[in-house]
């Protein structure tokens, strides 16, 4: 009965685990796809924001 239910255990974590359960290569290369793209669109806003500020200042100060 014992041995069973580990056999049991043992089928159904060897089905979650290829069912997706462990992350798959495929998405883990979207998301970092997305988090590149999103990083890259915050440096332009920072670029943007620090020539704005920076052209204020000097024409404020001068």
């Amino acid at each position: 009965m014992a041995d069973s239910a580990l056999g049991i255990l043992q089928r159904e974590g060897e089905q979650r685990g290829a069912t997706g359960h462990v992350p798959d290569t495929q998405d883990f290369d979207e998301h970092v796809r997305f988090y590149q793209g999103a990083l890259r669109i915050v440096r332009m806003f920072l670029a943007f924001m620090a020539a704005l500020l920076l052209g204020m200042y000097f024409f404020l100060v001068r």
